[in-house]
């Protein structure tokens, strides 16, 4: 029974650190002098550009019509494939027609590569005009970019999206 007592000063001595003591406790929010700018500072517009130089409009669209071009040639292809992993259903593995299935799927892997990495291509497009736009206080080209690789990222999820499924049919 001596724990008790010894239990509830430890109790109290504890609470009573998290009472609300009375005063004056300075605010969170940000003070003048945090976002204005300072004497003799002016602050920078930000100018909004609405098309790309035409030497990154170019590369841009190389490599646009590039992923294009393969995917074109991946839709091509996609419906043999499909029928060569359906011949192969529930054959067993290294057989003949299991064998031929998981070729076909390879090249059609190979066929769609210009897309992945015409992605990558966007992304280096995209971090390079990134760093032009913060340098020059621009905006804009970024979105020009990102609207592109939104296409293409399309298009390679969902060559993956039918190659995942094909896989999944030969196991």
């Amino acid at each position: 029974m001596k724990k008790l007592p010894a239990l509830v000063t430890i109790i109290t001595v504890t609470l009573s650190g998290c009472a609300m003591q009375d005063g004056d406790f300075p605010s969170l929010l940000k003070r003048p002098y945090e976002s204005a700018p300072m004497a003799g500072e002016t602050a920078a517009p930000v100018t909004a550009i609405s098309s790309l130089p035409a030497d990154l409009q170019a590369r841009l669209g190389a490599v646009v019509a590039s992923s294009g071009d393969a995917d074109a040639k991946y839709r091509e292809r996609l419906p043999a494939v499909k029928n060569r992993v359906d011949a192969a259903r529930g054959a067993a593995e290294s057989s003949e027609a299991w064998v031929v299935a998981q070729m076909e799927l390879a090249a059609l892997e190979i066929v769609r590569s210009p897309s992945v990495e015409a992605l990558a291509d966007i992304d280096a497009l995209y971090r390079d005009q990134l760093e032009r736009e913060t340098a020059a206080d621009e905006s804009g080209g970024t979105a020009i970019i990102a609207a592109q690789r939104d296409l293409v990222q399309a298009q390679v999820e969902r060559q993956q999206a039918d190659i995942e499924a094909m896989k999944n049919r030969l196991r």
